[in-house]
């Protein structure tokens, strides 16, 4: 259906159509060939643009394509933060009237993202939900509230980190969650050359955090008086021991993490407003 779009929509049969069948092929095709194209067009979830995005930041900044997003995943976070909506029909529509943004990319221990790196409690429910709609086939935001709440209960664990911002001195905080964001959907600016820091601090009893979970589901969380949010275009986290850790929702292993973002490094496609 939306190839057939596309290629009506293409000049004089422009488009080439990649199916992707295992775990990083759309990262090493476009690390391969996308030099050859003017834009790449992602057609999947979180996962597939990951891919994508750590192809394209493998090509010299002269020669990467534009990025585009026709999301069908099940949580599409990079396609709410560029406003491009979950409906096929729309959003084959959005992107022919879409115009190039220059957006920041981070990345992480030389992995590149797009959206979100996050460490702890927030991790643990990300990974966990992804574990289960793998085994269940179940997807939707009842799947996501049902592993959020059951972290909440039995795995409210604490953190210790050392954490260094820029070139300030570094400090220590002890904390549930921490998640360094790039993404309008996280409150976050796509081009300004900072990151987002938000973290959340003891003590919180099962009631507590989830009050504060449902809040931060629907971004009415930045009041609350365990949470901390900085900025900063280069950040260093040492913790104590090993933690759940996922970017882009995927597994990151490591105690220590060096985070930095590279200024509007990649055009992305987003829709005129």
């Amino acid at each position: 259906f939306i190839e057939n779009y596309l290629r009506q929509e293409s000049p004089h049969g422009t488009l080439t159509v990649y199916h992707t069948l295992s775990q990083n092929d759309a990262l090493h095709f476009t690390k391969a060939n996308a030099q050859r194209f003017h834009s790449i067009i992602a057609l999947g979830g979180d996962g597939l643009v990951h891919e994508v995005v750590n192809g394209l930041m493998c090509l010299d900044k002269s020669l990467r394509p534009q990025l585009g997003v026709i999301p069908c995943g099940n949580g599409d976070d990079f396609a709410r933060s560029l406003r491009i909506s979950r409906k096929p029909h729309e959003s084959k529509q959005q992107l022919l009237s879409s115009k190039p943004i220059p957006l920041d990319i981070p990345c992480v221990n030389t992995i590149w993202y797009d959206e979100t790196l996050s460490f702890g409690l927030d991790a643990a429910i990300a990974l966990q939900t992804m574990d289960l709609r793998k085994k269940t086939k179940r997807t939707g935001t009842a799947l996501y509230l049902q592993c959020g709440f059951d972290q909440l209960k039995n795995h409210r664990t604490l953190y210790n980190v050392r954490i260094t911002l820029d070139n300030n001195e570094p400090f220590e905080a002890s904390l549930y969650l921490l998640a360094i964001q790039n993404g309008l959907y996280y409150g976050a600016s796509l081009n300004d050359g900072l990151l987002d820091i938000c973290y959340v601090t003891p003590e919180l009893g099962f009631f507590a955090a989830s009050r504060l979970f449902l809040k931060a589901k629907d971004g009415k969380h930045t009041a609350d008086p365990h949470i901390t949010f900085a900025r900063a275009s280069k950040i260093t986290l040492d913790f104590e021991d090993n933690l759940p850790a996922q970017v882009d929702g995927e597994v990151i292993e490591g105690s220590h993490f060096e985070i930095q973002v590279a200024p509007k490094a990649l055009k992305v496609l987003m829709p005129l407003q």
